[in-house]
């Protein structure tokens, strides 16, 4: 579908109820995917967004990006994966092996064949598929999908047929979906060989049936009194399973410190209203003297006390007797644990934490909770410098220089002055230069006049073509032959009188809008994502509130971005916030 460039129609950020029903689909549609991978594809607290796209052929296609990686594609006939998705959940779809060289050929348009597949000597292992069926492939050296389309020949037909295309592509790894700038620089996992599943399901079947060797069960309807029951041929009886050996021995974790194997579980309360105040103990033993006062009631339970539950149990309130915080706080500060008090109207904090409290010391010491890793810091702008390139006009005085060379404004004058001091042109006692043959022609003027060092340079940067030099991250340089458009910000009103704050042309200086807007999602503690205006040309960043205050100092402060590509950047870091 993506071989050929498509053109953008739309792009709307989902809403979590839309990203919740999306959620809903993967698990209809694939009903060989876990509740949990689907939590790890469509996050709950992730930045979705449904791009509308107009294919080559004039087909419309939605595809859904969370959190800036393509994860599933919408088409007549129902969802269909991404390989970023089969990364990560490759059961969605039965998978075949193809061999290696034969993947560059269908990056390059060419339909996948019967021979290119490696087939299993007596078809054992291959997966079972219907023709039609959605099917994927991955190569004989990495197990990571390449490829996903749809089944030409059923799994029958491909163990049987020695020729013919066998599958009809939807999507290339390297195809122009993949290689979206808006995706930044997809890289394909580094994987493991793959290999078939073991064994052939129904000859496995047959022969476990064979081996039960089940005759019909023969018994007295009414046995003998006094007399134990007979027993039932082929009755299935339960096995007990050897008993493990008790280990004393702490087990070893992967960061080197020991444990016992169950202290810790034995110590956890099974029921919701022990574990809630388990998290507040192990709270208080933990952090109960570095942590920073007075502290709101959420951040507590979300930051503090979910983090601290155990990995196999799920710590909510709701399903405690409690219900709400609030009430669980109170029987703690009744308790002498905490104190809360109402910062201002509807927003309550902890601000005093009794660590030395005696069920604080007779608490067991729990296992430090795991520290996220750091995520990576955005990339940063481009350095940017103005330039001039060199026209035709003013080719013979920058000879050797060929057309279209970048100069800086100083490369421009230290050329100027050289030319003027070899041929003697500069005028005893004025600041005037005397134009010869070569000057006069690249000014338009006529050779013996008399021109002002400030009128010459102007006159000769006017004959110049004004570009901008962009320099980015990974060392690459673009030159753009125009002056770059100033970064924006706008404030409007939405529905209801609600403001919102739209920020254009980020993707100019090189900024990924998908992770900028987590940046600000997280720093003015509102909405954030990527929206396109009616008209508007290209992306637009979209903040809840008047944050053009927070946009200058992110942007100048943290990016260095200059002043100058920041439109309004003076008025809006005076203002107040």
């Amino acid at each position: 579908m993506f071989a050929k460039p498509y053109k953008l129609k739309s792009n709307n950020t989902l809403k979590n109820s839309e990203k919740k029903q999306l959620a809903q689909r993967i698990i209809h549609e694939f009903p060989t995917i876990t509740e949990e991978k689907v939590k790890q594809l469509v996050p709950a607290k992730s930045i979705g967004i449904c791009m509308k796209l107009v294919l080559s052929s004039g087909d419309i296609v939605n595809v859904y990006v969370i959190d800036g990686v393509p994860i599933i594609m919408e088409v007549a006939e129902g969802l269909v994966p991404t390989v970023c998705a089969l990364w990560q959940a490759p059961e969605m779809v039965p998978h075949i092996i193809i061999h290696t060289p034969v993947f560059p050929k269908v990056q390059g348009g060419a339909p996948l064949y019967l021979p290119g597949v490696e087939l299993p000597a007596g078809g054992t292992g291959f997966p079972q598929f219907c023709k039609g069926e959605l099917i994927a492939a991955h190569t004989s050296n990495n197990s990571a999908t390449v490829i996903v389309g749809r089944a030409i020949l059923s799994s029958g037909d491909m163990l049987l047929r020695t020729a013919g295309v066998c599958m009809e592509t939807l999507h290339v790894f390297g195809d122009h979906l993949s290689k979206d700038i808006k995706f930044g620089k997809l890289e394909r996992p580094k994987l493991g060989p793959p290999a078939y599943g073991g064994g052939n399901a129904a000859q496995n079947l047959a022969n476990n049936i064979q081996k039960l060797s089940i005759q019909p069960a023969v018994k007295e309807e009414w046995p003998a009194l006094g007399q134990p029951p007979a027993p039932v041929p082929n009755e299935p009886q339960l096995i007990p399973e050897p008993p493990n050996p008790v280990v004393d021995t702490p087990t070893q974790l992967e960061d080197g410190n020991c444990l016992a194997n169950s202290d810790e579980e034995d110590n956890v309360p099974t029921d919701m209203d022990g574990l809630l105040r388990w998290c507040m103990l192990s709270f208080l033993k933990l952090e109960g003297n570095k942590v920073e006062l007075p502290l709101k009631t959420n951040l507590l339970y979300r930051n503090h006390l979910m983090a601290l539950c155990p990995a196999e149990r799920t710590l909510d309130v709701k399903k405690s007797s409690f219900k709400k915080m609030g009430k669980f706080l109170e029987a703690m500060e009744k308790e002498g644990l905490v104190r809360v008090c109402e910062l201002e109207k509807g927003v309550d904090a902890v601000v005093q934490l009794s660590p030395s409290h005696p069920a604080v010391r007779a608490h067991p010491p729990p296992r430090a909770p795991a520290r996220p890793a750091p995520r990576a810091a955005p990339p940063a702008p481009p350095r940017l410098r103005e330039v001039q390139c060199v026209t035709a006009a003013v080719a013979p005085l920058f000879a050797p220089l060929k057309k279209g060379t970048a100069l800086t404004p100083a490369d421009v004058r230290a050329t100027l002055t050289g030319h003027v001091r070899s041929a003697g042109l500069a005028v005893p006692g004025q600041s005037a230069v005397r134009l010869d043959l070569t000057l006069a022609t690249v000014l338009g003027r006529q050779p013996g006049e008399h021109l002002t060092w400030e009128e010459l340079m102007s006159g000769v940067l006017k004959k110049m073509t004004p570009s901008t030099e962009i320099q980015f991250a990974d060392g690459e340089l673009r030159l753009s032959r125009s002056r770059l458009e100033p970064v924006t910000m706008q404030v409007a009103s939405r529905s209801g009188n609600k403001k919102v704050t739209l920020v254009s042309n980020l993707e100019a200086y090189g900024f990924n809008l998908l992770e900028l807007s987590a940046v600000c999602q997280r720093g003015v503690a509102a909405s954030c994502g990527v929206t396109r205006s009616p008209g508007a040309k290209h992306d637009q960043l979209m903040l809840q509130g008047d944050q053009t205050h927070f946009v200058a100092k992110l942007l100048i402060e943290k990016y260095g971005l200059p002043k100058k590509f920041v439109e309004g950047a003076d008025k809006a870091l005076n203002r107040k916030k």
